[in-house]
């Protein structure tokens, strides 16, 4: 048997950071996300299981790993033993499933995973991982209820990239319709709002030195920011942007989003050891989103940041070929740079500057003409190729079921 699936990464706009259940992945507060459009970026897994494997393995980026990660295996083994999907599901519903299917569970499988964006740089690429090996699991055994709660055991954010468009990752209590711990709700579907674009912005291809679940671990327990107010806070946020995407109101869905980000790199640094993601481009690129809003009088655009150092920029449609003109200028890099595949070079040239280039894929736009004033450009923080790359999404759809064989000699790799 095998399965091949696609799934989304998410963008948190209200911040997840902290558990309130370690084992069940339960969050201290809740969480409001964009799925970002798999035209873009995804996660492509293929899932294979029979008698003639005799232990899991797990390739990724088609690189073997030595070792399962630890919340992957717990996927699998929620996703694969009886025993334990009758403690994660409806006891009668899953239990009436697995005897009227005539296929045999086999309790090992290989999983080959491809991410087509870089991997544990802060871009959720565990939370994509993780939701394709959910769906991929629920695909292969016929798995249907509370398919969150199977990818919360290995990624919180994951629950999130189950769901397409606008997602809610309500916590305890928060939801008083649902008895559960915590669940997932689509907000609102991926067409709601079409202008919204979002600007994945690369400074940093390398993996993170420090994991997000250790990090927000010793954030819990020794931050007093975070113990004396940051859930308090979470939830004003929760408000206001619920009320924003109710509008479409993009100014304060900039603001929101920007002092959620703020506030996690704020208790991210509070944290003892302090917990640092956040790098000099990064930052610089705060202080130039600030200052181009400032000199516009308008929010024109805004940033967040998950636990990595690479930028995400939202801005409405109409704006991006200013942003991206701008972006170049005080971005780029002035030396000649490989054009990765599937990817374009955007150039700039202003007020008798070296040429300057930034690899650039996505949603293409059309080139902002109009003269660029010099006190607009002088007032702008500069970082001469900082940012690698530029990937231009929009919201998108939850994941994809790409095909399902019961022959495991038909495919070969993820091809």
């Amino acid at each position: 048997m095998d399965v091949l699936v696609t799934a989304p990464t998410n963008i948190a706009i209200t911040k997840y950071w902290g558990k309130s259940d370690e084992l069940n992945i339960h969050p201290m507060n809740s969480s409001i996300s964009i799925t970002l459009n798999q035209k873009q970026l995804l996660t492509t897994t293929r899932i294979t299981t029979g008698p003639s494997l005799t232990r899991c393995s797990f390739i990724l980026n088609g690189k073997p790993q030595n070792k399962l990660p630890g919340r992957m295996k717990d996927v699998i083994i929620a996703g694969t033993c009886l025993t334990s999907i009758l403690q994660c599901f409806s006891r009668s519903a899953q239990l009436r499933a697995r005897l009227l299917r005539p296929d045999p569970i086999h309790p090992y499988v290989c999983i080959e995973s491809v991410n087509n964006f870089p991997t544990a740089a802060g871009l959720a690429s565990s939370a994509s991982g993780i939701a394709a090996l959910a769906f991929g699991l629920a695909q292969l055994y016929g798995l249907s209820n509370d398919l969150p709660g199977l990818a919360r055991r290995g990624s919180g954010s994951a629950s999130r990239s189950l769901a397409g468009g606008f997602v809610h990752w309500c916590a305890t209590g928060s939801n008083p319709l649902i008895q559960a711990n915590s669940s997932v709700i689509e907000l609102y579907p991926a067409s709601y709002w079409p202008t919204l674009r979002v600007l994945v912005c690369v400074t940093n291809e390398g993996s993170k030195s420090l994991g997000s679940t250790r990090a927000m671990e010793r954030t819990v327990s020794t931050s007093p920011l975070y113990q004396l107010g940051r859930v308090q806070s979470a939830h004003i946020n929760e408000k206001r942007l619920l009320d924003a995407l109710r509008k479409r109101d993009f100014p304060t869905f900039a603001e929101v989003a920007m002092r959620e980000s703020d506030q996690l790199h704020a208790v991210c640094l509070d944290t003892w050891p302090p917990c640092l993601f956040l790098s000099a481009v990064s930052l610089a690129i705060m202080r130039w989103v600030h200052r181009l809003n400032q000199y516009c009088g308008r929010i024109l655009v805004a940033y967040t940041y998950d636990a990595g150092p690479n930028a995400i920029l939202l801005a409405e449609e109409t704006d991006m070929p200013f942003i991206l003109r701008l972006l170049v200028f005080c971005f780029g890099s002035t030396k000649s740079t490989t054009i990765k595949p599937d990817s374009s070079m955007l150039t700039s040239t202003e007020l008798g500057q070296p040429l300057k280039e930034l690899s650039f894929s996505g949603i293409q736009y059309d080139t902002f003409s109009q003269p660029i004033v010099a006190p607009l450009l002088d007032s702008l923080p500069r970082y001469e190729g900082g940012i690698l790359q530029v990937i231009s999404t929009q919201v998108g759809d939850g994941p994809q079921l790409i095909r399902c064989s019961s022959s495991l000699d038909q495919y070969n790799g993820l091809n």
